[in-house]
């Protein structure tokens, strides 16, 4: 297919990243909060985070046939914990996905990706994009891969937005309660094994993902040290305080910081510690970052939560949601990775 070939570009941590794909990630920064932050941390454009350093990093750049205007990019990437999915964030409107430009490039994507020099299928375990840009893929990669989808997704989700402008106020009387609610802050070493604990019990909550104590105590160091979990302490009566909530903030990028992670253990739900994390981060972050974003399941309660602390897009039926989709491969052909 050189025709559609010809409309890849490729680049990976030896290469560098050309200047038109930072400014396509940059002017698309909330949308491409999954690559964008990564590449920073790759190139070593993040002051604030240590550099990544790990092989197995690659970028597919489709452009309009002919043209230099970019239309989608690509991450084949991997983390210091293990492999990402793959993410594709389109740089056009979602209007402008017509269903031949969704066929013509994703089957050009995934010819790029099996043309790669010592590239394995398996690494395919997932892709997680905006819903009509993962069809396209899993279909297209189905054909050409020869690797079948997994029945169901495994994470369909609304992508929501909130600004300043947007956030809400703590509105509602605290809840009657015997319990002391101490003021949120961010994680310290001391907190490293609680934290551990409840990044074990969230990923359990999101299979095929799920973490050994060893790596979920890994996963608790490398976000204490990074400064990027806030914690939210109750305090029984003649008790000792014990983490209620953790809200991760693992991505950031010029104007843009996502939640990439919320979970409050069953004992302490349903006693507004989420929403008042999460309302504290937003704020603490608001005063750097232009917006603050996240992805919600379609079917997490913790919508109601996400929209009273200013969250946009998540009440059933509205117009301004945007749909992501990651879908996984047969998972006794793939090599499952970390999300």
């Amino acid at each position: 297919m050189p025709g559609l070939l010809s409309s890849i570009q490729r680049f990976d941590e030896s290469t560098g990243i050309s200047k038109a794909v930072w400014t396509a990630l940059l002017a698309n920064a909330a949308r491409a909060n999954l690559i964008l932050p990564h590449a920073e941390k790759v190139f070593g454009h993040q002051k604030s985070t240590p550099k990544i350093v790990a092989t197995g990093q690659l970028w597919l750049v489709y452009s309009k046939p002919g043209t230099s205007e970019i239309q989608f990019i690509l991450s084949c990437t991997e983390g210091l914990l293990d492999k990402y999915p793959l993410f594709i964030v389109p740089t056009i409107p979602i209007a402008d996905l017509t269903p031949e430009l969704l066929k013509t490039s994703m089957e050009a994507l995934c010819n790029a990706l099996l043309n790669e020099p010592g590239f394995k299928r398996e690494r395919v375990f997932s892709i997680f994009s905006v819903e009509e840009v993962t069809e396209a893929f899993v279909l297209a990669w189905e054909k050409l891969a020869k690797i079948d989808r997994f029945e169901d997704p495994y994470y369909d989700a609304i992508f929501s937005v909130c600004t300043k402008s947007t956030l809400v106020p703590q509105q509602r009387a605290a809840r009657p309660s015997e319990d002391v609610v101490l003021e949120p802050r961010p994680a310290v070493e001391q907190d490293a094994e609680q934290i551990a604990v409840l990044c074990l019990d969230f990923a359990a909550t999101s299979p095929p993902f799920i973490l050994t104590i060893e790596k979920a105590r890994e996963e608790a160091r490398l976000l204490i040290a990074n400064k990027q979990v806030w914690v939210l302490e109750i305090q029984k009566p003649n008790g000792k305080p014990e983490i209620a909530t953790i809200v991760a903030v693992t991505r950031k990028s010029d104007g843009v910081a996502t939640i990439t992670k919320v979970y409050t253990p069953e004992k302490w739900r349903g006693k507004g510690c989420a929403e008042r994390l999460v309302r504290h981060v937003c704020i603490e972050l608001l005063e750097k970052y232009k917006q603050v974003v996240l992805y919600v399941g379609v079917d997490n309660s913790a919508k109601v939560v996400y929209d009273r602390v200013g969250f946009q897009g998540l009440k059933d039926g509205s117009l301004s949601s945007e749909r992501w989709l990651e879908i996984g491969f047969d998972q006794s052909k793939v090599e499952l990775g970390h999300w």
